[in-house]
Formats: structure tokens, C-alpha cells, sequence
């Protein structure tokens, strides 16, 4: 059975001394519209705690939560190192052509022209755009998530569509 939990990100830092928390989060689309929803808090051991999101806003690559039940910051200082998770069922819809990271992952990487890449397995946040970690063999290929390169994404047939760029692919510099 799938989880209904998405680990959406990891709490690094304390903010301030009302109780706030710095989440590094891959999932940041998923905590910038949690403001009123239950999170869960995993700490290293395991153990889940569920806590109601009070404010939500982005800042660079982090978004500082607020708890309702946390009011100091040394019940946050305890938060540090717990990953946060959010239900699914409490994500928003994104628009056309958007995807949460977990719909990404495990999906075929295809060319255009149908050649077989690999598995999308990791997205990491840059500067400018994310980028997709495709694997296949032991052999790594950085895809940038742009509209320029990402031709299609379909779900339902678990596969991405790449128009690859000149030197994007490593053959391409033979």
C-alpha cells in the first residue's frame, strides 16, 4: 500500500524566538498552501508528531513554518533534524504542465526520437531551475527541468519526453 505521508522537506534551523522553524525543502510547493494543515514530524528514532501549520511563507531555497502547538524556540530547538511530511490528500492541485517532485520520480526518461535514458530517481533545486538525476547502468545524466528541454510528462504511462539540447547528452561531446 502506498504511503499517504510525502517527506516534504527537513527542519535545519530555528527562526527567531517565537518558535519557528526553517524547513530545507525539495518540497516547498507542497508547505507554501499548508497554512491550517497537519504535518507530521518524524524525529531520527522514528517517532511521528502531528502539528497544525500556523504560517507558511518562502524564503530563497527555505520556508519558515510556524506551529500552533510550538511557542518558543526551545520546544523548535527540539525540531531540529525532523523530517516533515504531509498528507497527499492535503496537497493543492497544481496547474497544467506543473508536478509535485514525487510524481517525478521513477518516472522513464525518453528522447524524442524514443531512445531510452534512464530513471528520473533524484531533483535537486538550483539556482534557476531544478534538475532531474536520471539513471540507468551506473551511468548518471543532469537534465535541467526547463520547458525548453522537458517536451512531455504523462503520468499515466510513467514517462518524460526529452528534446535534448546540443551537449546535453554525453555522446554528444564524441
Amino acid at each position: 500500500m502506498e504511503d499517504p505521508l510525502l517527506q516534504v522537506g527537513r527542519v535545519v534551523k530555528t527562526q527567531g524566538i517565537k518558535g519557528e522553524v526553517r524547513v530545507s525543502s525539495p518540497g516547498k510547493e507542497a508547505l507554501a498552501q499548508s497554512r491550517g494543515k497537519t504535518v507530521y514530524l518524524e524525529d531520527p528514532e522514528g517517532n511521528r508528531r502531528a502539528l497544525t501549520v500556523e504560517s507558511a511563507r518562502a524564503r530563497r531555497e527555505l520556508t519558515i513554518l510556524a506551529f500552533r502547538e510550538i511557542k518558543s524556540i526551545e520546544e523548535a530547538q527540539k525540531l531540529i533534524g525532523c523530517f516533515v511530511y504531509a498528507d497527499k490528500e492535503n496537497l493543492d492541485p497544481l496547474p497544467p504542465d506543473e508536478f509535485y517532485w514525487y510524481q517525478l520520480r521513477g518516472l522513464r526518461v525518453k528522447t524524442e526520437d524514443g531512445r531510452y535514458l534512464g530513471i528520473l530517481e533524484e531533483i535537486f533545486p538550483t539556482g534557476s531551475n531544478d534538475v532531474f538525476v536520471v539513471r540507468q547502468e551506473g551511468k548518471e545524466i543532469l537534465i535541467p527541468a526547463t520547458d525548453e528541454v522537458v517536451a512531455r510528462v504523462n503520468l499515466q504511462e510513467k514517462v518524460m519526453i526529452i528534446h535534448p539540447l546540443e551537449g546535453l547528452l554525453p555522446e554528444d561531446d564524441l
